[in-house]
């Protein structure tokens, strides 16, 4: 169950802590994957990493600045070009940004609207049309927690989020009499470098709120991936899968500032 071989899949944001792992993820079940990133030596160091544990596999580091559109069409060529068609388009590019509302610039709220909402956008239109032609595709947006509930001094972050939702909802209504799915995987708070790196005190404020009792692994939203790109999620679409460990924030977001 839950085979990749022979897929052909686009990760964006694939040098982060949650893309990386989906590159790992995606391939260990037999995808080829297209490492796409802002910075493209770290997407080739992420690609050089998985091609040493999935020797079988092509990988291929592409930059892409997912808010630019000339970018987001020459990274599908090239990505198509080194693989072949793209089935599964994986969109994990995003940028974060806490500050009161109050104090946010315009430029601020556009910089990060455009790298999730536009990124989400611009890269998902891009594989539609090959994924409709071929009668088959795997769409997986990255959503959040932040949509779900809100959070205190990220408002422009959860109304990106919110967007995507929105997009994951309506597009795969579309498409789904066409064999293309369409989700989004909306994690609450996992081991990855940004949160690593977050004071004791907040880390432990929040795991506080996670009756799981610890933050996630980003391995376990890979699995996710996969399940979501495989021919057995063929009747999952239009969904916000969100793995948190039933975390809610109740004054965590708040306490923490």
């Amino acid at each position: 169950m839950f085979s990749l071989e022979g897929r052909n899949a686009l990760v964006t944001g694939a040098a982060g802590g949650l893309g990386s792992a989906i590159v790992e993820a995606l391939a260990g079940a037999g995808a080829n994957v297209a490492v796409t990133d802002l910075d493209e030596a770290s997407a080739a160091s992420t690609a050089r990493a998985a091609a040493a544990r999935f020797d079988q596999r092509a990988f291929r580091a592409i930059r892409c600045d997912v808010t630019d559109e000339a970018s987001v069409r020459a990274a599908f060529s090239a990505a198509e070009e080194a693989l072949g068609p793209i089935d599964t388009l994986v969109n994990v590019a995003g940028t974060f940004h806490a500050v009161r509302f109050e104090d946010m610039s315009f430029a601020a709220w556009r910089a990060l609207l455009a790298c999730h909402l536009d990124g989400t956008f611009l890269c998902t239109r891009q594989a539609l049309p090959g994924m409709l032609a071929r009668g088959f595709g795997r769409i997986v947006c990255t959503s959040s927690v932040a949509a779900a509930g809100g959070v205190a001094y990220e408002v422009a972050y959860g109304a990106a989020k919110g967007g995507i939702d929105g997009l994951v909802r309506s597009l795969a209504r579309e498409v789904g009499g066409r064999g293309v799915t369409v989700n989004a995987i909306a994690p609450g708070y996992f081991d990855t470098p940004v949160n690593v790196a977050k004071p004791p005190e907040e880390k432990t404020l929040l795991t506080r709120n996670i009756p799981v009792g610890r933050f996630g692994k980003p391995a376990e939203v890979g699995a996710l991936a996969v399940y979501l790109a495989s021919d057995e999620a063929a009747y999952t679409t239009g969904q916000i899968i969100s793995p948190n460990g039933a975390f809610t924030y109740g004054s965590a977001d708040l306490e923490s500032r």
